[in-house]
C-alpha cells in the first residue's frame, strides 16, 4: 500500500469520491469528518499528507490547521469552495501548503498531492540529518514548527516562500539555478518560469532582510542563480 492521505471533510459524498479516486491512485486513505477526529487520526495514523476542508462542523479549517501544525510537520492541502482570495491567503498563513478550489479536476488533485508528498519527503529527510533548527546570525528557522525569526522578530511566510527558504538555507553557498528551485518546490517542469522564482526571491528578501536592495542571506549569482549565505552564523 502506498502513502497515507488523511481526508478531512463533513461532506459524505465528497469523502466517498476522494476515497475511490485516491485509492485508485495507489494511496491509503483514512477519513475524518470533523476537527476532533482529524487530530486523533494524525496522532494514530501519522498520514503523509492531509486534505483539509476549510469549513467543518465543529471548527474552522484555518483554526484547525494551526492546531495541526503544532503536532504535524508534513503537507496540508486545503480543499475549499470559497473563492475569496483573503481566505486562501489565511489558509496558507495558518500553515497550509497549498489549496485547491472545489469543484476540482481529479488529475490536478493527484498532481498536487504527489508534488506536496515529494516535498514532505525532502523535508523529513532534512529533519533526520540536521538539527530541528537552522540558526544563522540574525535568522532562525524552526523546521518542526515551520516558524522563522528574522532580526529578532517572527515573520509570516507563505508556504512556497518557506519551502524556498528552507531549500536554500539547508545547503548554504550552494548555487541553485531558478529551474532547479522550481522543480524542487513546484515539481512541475512544464510550467517553469524564472520570473516566478524572481518574484518569490524578492518577497523573501523584503521579509528577511534589513536592506532588501543589499541582501545578506539570499544572494544572486549572476548568470547562474541564487545561493544562501549564512557565514556570519552557524548551524547548531
Amino acid at each position: 500500500m502506498g502513502a497515507t492521505v488523511l481526508t478531512v471533510d463533513d461532506d459524505i459524498q465528497l469523502q466517498e469520491m476522494l476515497h475511490l479516486f485516491l485509492s485508485a491512485e495507489g494511496f491509503r486513505v483514512v477519513q475524518a469528518f470533523d476537527g476532533e477526529q482529524c487530530l486523533a487520526l494524525i496522532q494514530s495514523k501519522q498520514p503523509d499528507l492531509v486534505l483539509l476542508d476549510i469549513q467543518l462542523p465543529d471548527m474552522n479549517g484555518i483554526t484547525l490547521c494551526r492546531s495541526i501544525r503544532s503536532i504535524y510537520p508534513l503537507p496540508i492541502l486545503f480543499l475549499t469552495g470559497n473563492k475569496e482570495q483573503a481566505n486562501k491567503l489565511d489558509s496558507l498563513q495558518a500553515g497550509g501548503d497549498d489549496y485547491i478550489t472545489k469543484p476540482f479536476d481529479q488529475l490536478e488533485l493527484s498532481a498536487r498531492v504527489r508534488s506536496h508528498m515529494r516535498w514532505g519527503k525532502i523535508l523529513a529527510s532534512t529533519e533526520q540529518t540536521m538539527s530541528r533548527k537552522l540558526t544563522f546570525s540574525g535568522l532562525e528557522l524552526d523546521l518542526e514548527r515551520k516558524t522563522v525569526i528574522a532580526n529578532g522578530a517572527p515573520i509570516t511566510l507563505l508556504a512556497k516562500e518557506l519551502h524556498l527558504l528552507i531549500t536554500l538555507a539547508k545547503n548554504p553557498h550552494r548555487v541553485y539555478h531558478p529551474r532547479q528551485l522550481y522543480e524542487l518546490i513546484w515539481d512541475d517542469s512544464s510550467r517553469y518560469s524564472s520570473d516566478l522564482i524572481k518574484v518569490y526571491i524578492h518577497q523573501l528578501r523584503k521579509k528577511l532582510e534589513i536592506d532588501p536592495a543589499n541582501p545578506r542571506y539570499i544572494q544572486t549569482v549572476r548568470g547562474f542563480g541564487y545561493k544562501f549565505d549564512g557565514t556570519e552564523g552557524k548551524l547548531p
